[in-house]
């Protein structure tokens, strides 16, 4: 009796190994970056006419094992702020929480503009819940909707070419987003790991 019980301690602590490398060799850092450009099909780069812009992160990890960050880099009129009179801000939300805003503070800069913010593991394993995080770039920000004054001029063939030799057609207005953390999606379960092995509570006969 005492042969088999010290047997089953063994395999137990055994699968309980494996679960732990299997767990760990399921995570993964996860690193996306899309782009999307506020102006596309806007005509008249004259006018107040960029759009909000929305980046959907998929086959995200679910169970983070840390902090992560969110790497915002853009280009365009996002050169000022005058509260009551016109804002060119950019407001950051996560599946409906603002991390805030951002004022660049360039227009039409040579190089990408750049703001990084870290995001906790409690906040994305809240985002993450369905496998997909979604972001939001709101154009002048959502408190001063009323006055955003976000243009497209930036495209304009006399504002290029930009970093890399990039057509202002292309590059003139433009939103990049970068998610990044580690994290996991798989394990094996417990329940599982006890039925096989016959490791759980029997009877008494």
């Amino acid at each position: 009796m005492v042969i088999i019980m010290k047997k089953k301690a063994i395999i137990l602590i055994g699968i309980l190994i494996i679960s732990s490398i299997f767990m760990i060799s399921a995570g993964a850092n996860y690193s996306q970056t899309i782009t999307q450009y506020p102006c596309e099909g806007v005509v008249d780069l004259g006018a107040i006419a960029a759009k909000d812009t929305v980046f959907v992160f998929t086959d995200v990890p679910k169970n983070p094992t840390g902090d992560g960050t969110l790497t915002i880099r853009v280009r365009g009129d996002y050169g000022d702020f005058y509260p009551g009179y016109y804002s060119e801000l950019i407001e950051i939300i996560v599946e409906g929480t603002s991390l805030g805003t951002w004022l660049p503070g360039q227009d039409c800069f040579y190089s990408l503009l750049t703001k990084t913010f870290t995001v906790t593991q409690e906040q994305l394993r809240g985002w993450a819940v369905d496998g997909k995080i979604e972001v939001t770039l709101v154009q002048g920000g959502s408190e001063y909707s009323d006055i955003n004054d976000i243009q497209c001029f930036c495209g304009y063939g006399d504002y290029g070419p930009y970093e890399d030799g990039c057509d202002p057609e292309v590059c003139g207005n433009i939103n990049i987003v970068t998610l990044e953390y580690e994290g996991g999606t798989k394990a094996l379960p417990m329940d599982w790991i006890m039925k096989k092995f016959g490791l759980g509570n029997k009877d008494k006969k």
